[in-house]
């Protein structure tokens, strides 16, 4: 799935592209090859060991073919890995390879070097009070509040004996080191850089030298390898280095050198991780996505004073400009989910901007990190309560309490990218008043925002099977969204089983939800059970069975997507996903704006069965058994639901887990959680294939609209009624049934599945 990149026919927006391969067993080196249209050879290197490299000239624009020849210990050719095709379009950005000995040379040799360049500081500090005076308010406030933080204590979590306390306790601990490392040694040693006041520096120290003297081994409980959890070992990978530059000047010449060796070490732990692991052939572990950033910053603040620093920004670089990041797709988006795309968007930045500052090499420009922040304005809810898909979906999204990640990410894109679509989305985050941390001061605190009402209301990330339908994003109050899911990715990682599943909010009121929760902690019964499982999502389950978990094979693709001023229309295929408990599970859903969904679901198994057709909510719905009609209701906002099947339909609702919240841990570990509830649509009659047709209007008061059914034979549909004026939608039931005759002869011969009509008076038919 993920390699070779680029793939097979794949159009690529940067010239040269970045190149990675599986490896070839006995391989001692590689050879690659790049011809253009007519054959001809442009481009030949032996790169030495690594399956992966970025050409060190750019291309011109045209129709090209690599291939990789794997080389025997004496450099003799062995076996072709096979010819494959791209294209580079006319006006590309141009980004070859440069040898780390040269992009070290440019780092300057004086502290500090990491982001905040010490020629920089007196320009920064000059509009500390005036341009930058928001920012650094929060930061001077961040740094005042760590000022008494304690030195961290060593950890005990890995003496206990109970593997699920360690497990409890390992977790609190993580935390409880977080705030000690990740913030308060952070913020004290910014507010040092900045100001050079002593008691800023003391209060970092008494932190910094209580760690430095920390075993480093990779066996220790803080290391980054540890057997019992890596956290602990990831927050000194991430800033035992920024601490040591920023608080360079406030270090005995004694302390620098306790300091630089605990760093070095803690480097080396990092890069043999991620050589043990094989990062560059499977990149898959999200922590390691992590440490790869963390290497190029490493090598910044130890060039010159660490044999490693070259070895570490070479392999860093290697991913960094080729396959990287592995769960980002290559239209932007982020498998594992939105929490965990911003956690890990958030992760790289600051790499980034280092890279940039001291080497004047520019990681912005690759394709990836130009489109990623679109991921987060479509396929989020700017009033969401819930931030769907994956793990820690039940979270709130940007625009609740606790939305000044997304706020901080987006305002960094949109001063990075000068996009003043961003900072409109920015100043659309309530309660955020700019920013605090590592990244904060590196642009003045406003930019010129401007309303979204040029951009499409929909908008799809084919490479992770995403795609955000709105009704209108210049409108969060208001807006209908709906976000569906069909990834190539599968089942693994933070991702779950819920191929071909939808969530809808209204003026960000959670409608229909993806249910359980993220925890008591990862892998524990109710999250490994529950909330990963098809079940728990607004997808299709057969004979009550549904698609594998945690199997990168359970996977699906979104197969068609067309968006227009008044309609979106999507095809998803989750076939996959159920390895052969289906033979067909094509979802097709048809949004008519501002409110009309209609969504067909095309179902084949290899026997009879029954077919679940599955919608959770925090409130309890409401039950129409007659009309086969449920109602989700969530503060002002509304979901009305109508189910058909030529197989029947029945309702029925639950408010229970199959797998409680707490169960399998320790009474003392137990928390209250409050319950969700569970619709199951089932069909009455057994048959190995068969349509379910659902009508799905969301309004709220401000939204209103009037919804009467349209049914005739085989086919199955609603016409939506209100202030912005008229929408209609069908569904074909039965295969090969005439349609309405207003929709043309391929839906009067039965040929066509989808139809409808926008409220501008456009026609649309599949």
């Amino acid at each position: 799935m993920l390699f070779p990149r680029p793939a097979d026919g794949m159009v690529v927006h940067i010239s040269p592209p970045g190149l990675a391969w599986l490896p070839a067993e006995g391989a001692f080196g590689y050879r690659v090859e790049i011809r253009n249209s007519g054959g001809s050879l442009v481009y030949e290197k032996a790169i030495g060991s690594d399956p992966a490299h970025l050409p060190d000239r750019a291309l011109e624009a045209g129709a090209y073919t690599w291939d990789v020849v794997a080389l025997d210990a004496q450099g003799n050719e062995g076996a072709r890995r096979g010819k494959l095709s791209f294209t580079i379009p006319e006006g590309v950005t141009e980004f070859p390879w440069i040898e780390p000995e040269v992009l070290l040379s440019r780092v300057p040799q004086e502290h500090s070097r990491l982001i905040y360049l010490k020629e920089n500081l007196p320009s920064i500090r000059a509009t500390l009070e005036t341009t930058r005076s928001q920012s650094w308010k929060n930061c001077l406030r961040a740094a005042e509040r760590a000022l008494d933080t304690p030195a961290p204590t060593y950890p005990e979590y890995h003496l206990l004996e109970d593997p699920k306390r360690v497990r409890m306790e390992y977790s609190r601990y993580f935390g409880y080191f977080r705030r000690h490392i990740d913030s308060a040694l952070m913020n004290l040693s910014l507010a040092f850089l900045m100001t050079e006041e002593a008691k800023y520096a003391d209060a970092a120290k008494r932190i910094l030298m209580e760690v430095t003297g920390w075993p480093t081994d990779d066996d220790d409980v803080t290391s980054v390898s540890a057997r019992w959890g890596d956290e602990p070992g990831l927050s000194m990978s991430r800033c035992a280095h920024r601490a040591y530059d920023w608080l360079y000047h406030a270090l005995s010449q004694e302390e620098r050198a306790k300091v630089l060796k605990m760093c070095d070490e803690r480097a080396c732990q990092t890069h043999r991780r991620l050589l043990r692991s094989n990062f560059l052939t499977n990149p898959g572990s999200s922590h390691n996505g992590r440490l790869i950033a963390y290497l190029s910053e490493m090598a910044i603040v130890m060039a010159g004073e660490s044999e490693g620093a070259k070895t570490w920004l070479d392999y860093s670089l290697k991913a960094l400009t080729t396959f990287y990041p592995h769960w980002g797709g290559y239209d932007g988006g982020w498998a594992e989910g939105v929490p965990y795309g911003l956690w890990y968007n958030l992760i790289y930045v600051p790499a980034f901007e280092a890279v940039l500052a001291a080497m004047d090499l520019n990681l912005w420009k690759r394709p990836f990190f130009n489109n990623i922040r679109y991921f987060f304005f479509y396929c989020t809810a700017l009033r969401g309560e819930i931030r769907p898909f994956g793990d820690s979906a039940e979270g709130a999204g940007p625009g609740a309490r606790g939305g000044g990640g997304y706020a901080a990410l987006m305002w960094h894109h949109a001063q990075r990218f000068n996009e003043p679509h961003m900072a409109w989305w920015v100043d659309q985050v309530k309660g955020w008043n700019g920013t605090s941390g590592e990244l904060s001061l590196i642009f003045e605190d406003k930019m010129e925002s401007e309303p979204p009402t040029d951009l499409p209301n929909s908008r799809v990330f084919r490479g992770v099977g995403w795609a955000g339908l709105h009704s209108d994003v210049s409108s969060p109050d208001d807006d209908t969204f709906l976000l569906f899911k069909s990834s190539p990715y599968g089942s693994v990682s933070h991702s779950h089983a819920d191929q071909n599943s939808f969530a809808i909010m209204k003026g960000g009121h959670a409608l229909a939800i993806p249910s359980g929760y993220y925890g008591p902690t990862y892998g524990m019964p109710h999250h490994a059970e529950w909330t990963r499982s098809t079940k728990a999502n607004n997808s299709v389950l057969v004979d009550g069975q549904g698609q594998v978990i945690r199997d990168a094979k359970a996977n699906g693709q979104i197969t068609t997507f067309e968006d227009r001023k008044g309609l979106t229309y999507l095809m998803g295929d989750a076939t996959p996903a159920y390895m052969g408990k289906m033979k067909r599970f094509h979802r097709h859903i048809l949004f008519l704006r501002p409110g009309l969904f209609l969504i067909l679901d095309d179902l084949k198994s290899p026997e009879p069965a029954v077919f679940q057709w599955m919608l959770h909510a925090f409130e309890k719905m409401e039950l129409d058994d007659a009309e086969v009609k449920v109602v989700s209701r969530r503060g002002n906002a509304a979901l009305e639901v109508y189910l058909r099947s030529p197989a029947g339909m029945g309702i029925s609702q639950t408010d229970q887990f199959d797998t409680p919240y707490n169960a399998g841990i320790p009474e003392d570990y137990h928390k209250e959680k409050e319950n969700h509830w569970h619709v199951t649509g089932e069909t009455q009659k057994k048959a190995d294939s068969v349509c379910i047709g659902a009508v799905m209007a969301v309004s709220n008061r401000r939204t209103s609209l009037h919804l009467d059914l349209l049914e005739q034979e085989g086919w199955f549909g609603a016409q939506a009624t209100g202030s912005f004026g008229k929408a209609e939608g069908w569904v074909q039931l039965q295969p090969n049934a005439p349609g309405p005759e207003a929709y043309g002869e391929e839906v009067v011969k039965g040929k066509a599945i989808i139809c409808g009509t926008s409220a501008d008076g456009e026609r649309f038919v599949v």
